[in-house]
């Protein structure tokens, strides 16, 4: 499929960027982009070669950074306004993904940007970044339609998540990395070789264990605590996935044996 409104590119060898390019629009969430996103997404997870990706935006038509402006509130007449469910099934998926995710963000990103970089596993953003989220202030309603409430609130915590869902103030990347919007932050210059060195990180891990490790993480967090630690223990056997504590153990025991 030939992606008009994203970049899919493998910029190394397991690593892959997607970019969302539409810098005439400040890339502007539309329902194109959004199935550009859902094939691209699909064929990432379907990927064994595939062990980490990355979200970014592309820069202003001006060489000013942006990640995305939101939902397009100005769609074309022809292609008319992304559906509801279409957004929500490519958010969801990019959250449950099993392949980890890392939102690199450098410039403006706001309320369904913010939707989007909150379903990625890591967020990686330039200390200038600003972020927002506008729903209460443009639609009534602070909830999002994708959502914007329920996971900031995970992220940041209850009251935090308040603030700035009620108030829209926009803060910049070094607050938002200490009230834990975002993991890491770094000069606008050196933010995709952090986020790359991140990446490389996780691509140098064993690819069934970053499964088992992603699978892990979101099964558990709909159990209590003595049910996700008995799934802790029997998850990697379930698997087919010898840890190598498991390959010590064996051979300590037929040292014994054999002693």
């Amino acid at each position: 499929m030939p992606y008009e409104t994203i970049k899919y590119e493998t910029v190394e060898e397991h690593v892959v960027l997607l970019t969302l390019n539409r810098p005439e629009k400040l890339n502007a969430l539309n329902r194109v982009l959004f199935e550009e996103l859902d094939d691209a997404v699909q064929k990432i997870e379907r990927d064994q070669d595939v062990l980490v990706y990355m979200v970014t935006g592309a820069p202003r038509t001006d060489g000013r950074p942006m990640f995305t402006a939101g939902a397009d509130l100005k769609p074309r007449a022809d292609i008319g306004p992304t559906p509801h469910w279409l957004a929500n099934d490519v958010i969801n998926q990019i959250d449950t993904m099993r392949t980890p995710s890392i939102a690199v963000i450098d410039g403006f990103c706001t309320t369904g940007g913010m939707e989007l970089i909150l379903a990625c596993d890591l967020r990686i953003a330039s200390s200038t970044a600003q972020f927002c989220d506008w729903h209460l202030k443009n639609t009534g309603a602070g909830i999002g339609g994708w959502g914007a409430a329920t996971r900031l609130s995970r992220t940041v915590g209850l009251s935090k998540a308040k603030e700035l869902l009620l108030t829209g103030m926009i803060i910049d990347g070094e607050e938002a990395r200490r009230i834990g919007l975002v993991n890491r932050t770094f000069s606008s210059e050196k933010l995709m070789d952090g986020a790359l060195e991140v990446a490389r990180s996780i691509a140098g891990m064993r690819p069934d264990g970053i499964r088992l490790t992603m699978g892990f993480l979101e099964m558990q967090m709909d159990m209590d605590l003595h049910q996700a630690l008995r799934w802790a223990e029997v998850a990697p056997s379930y698997m087919g996935i010898k840890r190598r504590f498991d390959d010590m153990t064996e051979r300590f025991e037929q040292r014994g044996e054999q002693s």
